[in-house]
């Protein structure tokens, strides 16, 4: 037997999907297929310059219409990275994909060394920045959620 539901409902239950309230089996059904898959290649995004790095916002409201995250690429030549920064209300992942570097956190500027492979989770607050050591190209991912701020250079 199937439901019909009307516009003004299909937009009730996307709001809920949105706050992430609890919904019925129907409505999350209804929110799966409202939201779309995005694929994005490489070198199909533009390259943007922030905090004094390079990076490519590959997924974010603007280009995929994500509401709980951002994703971008960062590349640094040696000597090159990101200026010591916060996100006041977001989490951070970064995950090292190329080079050598080192992660700058907190006011004391506590260094912490990074190769392929690292992880580092950021919690919201918290000042950091990345700087390439090596003598390659530093090829970081950066996770942020939900990313909906500004970074903030104290």
């Amino acid at each position: 037997m199937a439901r019909y539901i009307n516009l003004l409902q299909r937009e009730m239950i996307f709001a809920a999907c949105a706050r992430q309230n609890s919904i019925t089996p129907i409505e999350e059904i209804w929110c799966v297929e409202r939201m779309s898959v995005k694929v994005l290649k490489l070198g199909e995004v533009e390259t943007t310059k922030a905090l004094g790095g390079t990076l490519k916002r590959m997924f974010n409201p603007e280009t995929a219409g994500t509401q709980h995250l951002t994703f971008s690429m960062g590349y640094f030549a040696p000597g090159e990275g990101l200026k010591l920064h916060i996100h006041p209300e977001s989490e951070e992942v970064y995950y090292v994909v190329r080079g050598e570097g080192i992660v700058h956190l907190g006011d004391e500027k506590d260094s912490l060394p990074i190769d392929p492979d690292t992880a580092i989770y950021i919690p919201p607050g918290q000042i950091h920045g990345v700087e390439n050591t090596g003598e390659d190209r530093l090829i970081i991912c950066f996770f942020v959620a939900p990313g909906r701020e500004k970074s903030v250079v104290p």
